[in-house]
């Protein structure tokens, strides 16, 4: 319902006609009157020309509040509304959603959040830590890895939750699952979602049974398949053959089974062809080519053909779904061809069922239909999630007044309490009888809309759709209008209980109103800001007493760019006042030449935004530094890397890169699990990094087990003596590696390229030669270090091998 406008002011209209009538009787004495002296008579026509002139201006006055009035009216009907939506939206989300601030604090979160599992919520109110949700959810007994450990579980989660990145899932008892994302918000707050996926965790566990089955099927199918007394044929999609049994290879003993997979259906036709076959293309090959080709696909039934020897076959062809060609030629002498006909009708007839039920299932609303003798014959799953306490599987088969009594007496359907038996009876008469419509409200305070028609065959299908969030809507529709009949009553203080300040000017500039938010905004020019000022001597004003700081000292520039600002109003501007406060000015013209603006305190916006900025330096210095191991990451390397490589290039000085790799890294993974590997990853580099000297050398996480030292000014023998090193530091470690293949402890395999850098050459040159060398040490035995030299010659081979044992 949209407001009603403002009343007009009772004043105005009387004060507009006092001033107007005395104006005009002024002006009437002053011009009929002979005896009046001359300043006497000017004095007269100037009183009433003053007084025509505040009538006027007090009548276009009245007119502009008004206007004002219904407008702020109009805009804290929108917020009302928009905030009523937000509510409603959030909380029909089907996941559960919570935000939490930069102090871990939950500021925001619908119901479903609140559920740990069905039936079971817990009480959370706004401000509370994210480790006390954990708490209570841990405490509820439904999260079944929280049983054993309650306090390792929650710092494990606590872990995860300021990593915030990825997904996890969690099993809640009775094999239900919940999948948890977190992100992290650009202000340092957290979302968290929280989505039941129990059915898709359930279809996954149906799907691996049945890719079993199906393996097992397709072991059975071939076997079947060569087994089959009848010539075979399948195509893909390119008309390839990729499929041939015994039998059809016996039809074609010319060509070898290995020659005929692979080749196209023209290609298998000319090859018969070739060899006589089919007997009545004789003379017209390509004729009869070129018709076989055109009906590819689109033949409109099975074909007999004559093969040498004698032998009628008749040829079945058929295309699949997915664009694939079956053929299927029989010796028609035997019954074999009207089994087979017989059986693919079968098997078209369980697809076509196949695929009503698929349909059904895909439908979006609720389905149920039942046969003649109304019993239940057919649904879909989306009526077991709509029912969750009725097994719909157990009343297949079962009576409509069977299943509607079922429901009654367990107290699922509401209106029936009390009158259990009237309603019932109710229910069976409008049941099939016609076209019907109706709502029913369930025990958990769902609303159904229920649609029920009756089949040429005496069928009744049911169609039921969940129409909750239309009534829900409704009723905060209803909600909203009855909250805006209320504000009408508070329409005149709209404007003074605005949070922020707000001042209209004429098109002369001259204040016409404020709030008085926005006199206490500018405490120093409050005694400036009343209606009639003009906007340059209420800035004058606050100037000469010190009202905007960025004004000391060029006083007047400042006023004349102000005043040049306001009147443009197409922009906002922030303001520094004396008392450490920011405010944000944003002005517009209004349609009649005037200026609106509003004054909103942003001194924390303003703040956060100085925090936001510090914070972004210290993630700058971060962003180069690996979250594992703690040295250098990929980006630190590259940058490095491009900076060394033209330094080196000027100076024609050599520049040097080692590529390591962890051998077998993965089993050790395997056998320790991935903390250990990440606590392995953070040895190996304490180890590397102790390796170099020099300050301008660097160590870096390269990627995975990978790392890579960066050697300015080194030439290959100095960076074989560090690779060397590093192999003899992680030696001295003596890290176990049970599931090794090459030691029983940790191993390395290193790639060393050293060369002077050319600058119309890429850096990449020299970590492609690096890793070029990796490779050679990782297949010729790991646990070494191989040399890649730019220029071989047979005194001095391009590559060299050295491993612990050659020490």
């Amino acid at each position: 319902m949209n407001p009603a406008p403002p009343r007009d002011d009772p004043t105005a209209l009387p004060v507009v006609a006092a001033c107007g009538l005395g104006g005009l009787a002024l002006l009437g004495w002053a011009l009929a009157s002979h005896t009046l002296h001359t300043p006497a008579r000017t004095a007269l026509i100037c009183a009433g020309a003053m007084l025509l002139l505040v009538a006027g201006l007090h009548w276009r006055m009245a007119h502009r509040t008004q206007r004002l009035q219904a407008e702020a009216h109009a805009a804290q009907h929108a917020a009302q509304r928009a905030g009523a939506q937000l509510t409603a939206t959030l909380d029909i989300l089907p996941a559960g959603l919570a935000i939490y601030d930069a102090d871990d604090r939950l500021v925001l979160c619908n119901a479903r959040y609140r559920e740990v599992a069905p039936g079971v919520s817990m009480h959370l109110d706004y401000g509370t830590r994210f480790e006390d949700v954990l708490r209570r959810i841990a405490a509820s007994g439904e999260i079944l890895e929280a049983e054993p450990h309650i306090e390792a579980w929650i710092a494990t989660r606590m872990e995860r939750h300021r990593q915030a990145a990825g997904t996890a899932l969690q099993e809640v008892r009775g094999d239900r699952w919940v999948q948890l994302t977190e992100r992290a918000l650009a202000g340092g707050g957290t979302v968290v979602m929280r989505t039941d996926i129990t059915d898709a965790m359930h279809k996954e566990r149906a799907l691996k049974q049945a890719l079993q089955h199906a393996e097992r099927a397709e072991r059975s199918l071939r076997e079947a398949v060569d087994a089959m007394p009848a010539g075979l044929e399948i195509y893909d999609e390119q008309d390839r053959l990729v499929l041939c049994n015994e039998h059809m290879a016996r039809l074609r003993p010319q060509v070898p089974v290995e020659a005929l997979l692979g080749k196209t259906y023209e290609e298998l036709l000319r090859e018969g062809l070739r060899h006589g076959v089919p007997q009545e293309a004789a003379g017209q090959e390509e004729l009869w080519l070129a018709h076989e080709l055109a009906i590819r696909g689109h033949r409109p039934g099975p074909e007999v053909r004559r093969y040498p020897g004698g032998v009628w076959m008749h040829m079945h062809e058929s295309r699949t779904p997915s664009g694939m060609t079956v053929c299927v030629r029989l010796d028609i002498t035997d019954l074999i061809g009207q089994r087979q006909a017989a059986e693919a009708a079968r098997q078209e007839s369980q697809q076509i069922r196949q695929l009503l039920e698929r349909a059904v299932e895909a439908l979006p609303v609720s389905i149920e239909i039942f046969d003649e003798q109304d019993r239940l014959v057919l649904y879909n799953q989306q009526l077991s999630r709509m029912y969750p306490h009725m097994n719909y599987a157990e009343h297949l088969g079962r009576s409509f007044a069977d299943i509607l009594r079922h429901s009654v007496d367990r107290g699922l359907i509401p209106s029936a309490q009390g009158r259990e038996e009237a309603w019932i009876a109710e229910r069976l008469s409008e049941h099939g009888s016609r076209t019907s419509n109706l709502v029913q409200r369930l025990a958990d305070g769902r609303w159904i809309n229920i649609y029920e028609t009756r089949t040429p065959e005496n069928y009744v299908v049911a169609v039921r759709l969940d129409i909750t969030d239309l009534i829900e809507q409704r009723q905060a529709l209803e909600s909203a209008q009855h909250a805006a009949q209320e504000a009408r009553q508070l329409l005149h203080d709209a404007v003074e209980s605005l949070p922020e300040g707000f001042a209209l000017f004429d098109a002369d500039d001259r204040l016409v109103v404020c709030n008085a938010q926005y006199r206490k905004l500018y405490p120093i020019s409050a005694p400036m800001i009343v209606p009639g000022s003009t906007f340059e001597e209420i800035a004058r004003y606050g100037v000469e007493r010190g009202q905007y700081l960025d004004a000391v000292g060029r006083e007047e520039d400042w006023i004349a760019q102000r005043v040049a600002d306001h009147r443009a109003a197409d922009h906002a501007m922030l303001q520094r006042l004396p008392d450490g406060r920011w405010l944000q000015a944003d002005e517009r013209r209004t349609p009649q030449g005037g200026i609106a603006g509003v004054r909103t305190d942003v001194t924390q916006l303003v703040r956060k935004e100085q925090e936001l900025a510090a914070a972004n330096e210290k993630l700058a210095l971060l962003s180069t530094t690996d979250g594992v191991t703690g040295i250098g990451n990929r980006r630190r390397f590259d940058d490095r890397l491009a900076t060394e490589w033209l330094r080196c290039a000027r100076h024609q000085a050599p520049l040097a890169v080692v590529l390591i790799d962890i051998d077998h890294f993965k089993l050790y993974n395997d056998h320790y699990g991935h903390l250990a590997g990440d606590e392995c990853l953070r040895r190996v580099a304490q180890l590397l990094q102790a390796s170099i000297r020099r300050a301008d050398e660097v160590a870096a996480r390269y990627g995975g087990e990978e790392f890579v030292l960066l050697l300015p000014d080194a030439p290959l023998a100095d960076a074989v003596t560090v690779a060397q090193r590093c192999l003899d530091s992680l030696h001295g470690a003596a890290l176990p590696h049970p599931r090794s293949p090459t030691a029983p402890m940790l191993t390395l395999s290193i790639g060393v390229a050293s060369l002077v850098p050319r600058p119309e050459v890429g850096s990449d040159t020299l970590v492609q030669a690096a890793d070029a060398a990796l490779y050679r040490a990782k297949h010729g035995g790991r646990n070494r270090i191989e040399v890649f030299a730019p220029h071989p010659s047979p005194a001095h081979p391009a590559t060299a091998a050295r491993s612990p044992t050659d020490i």
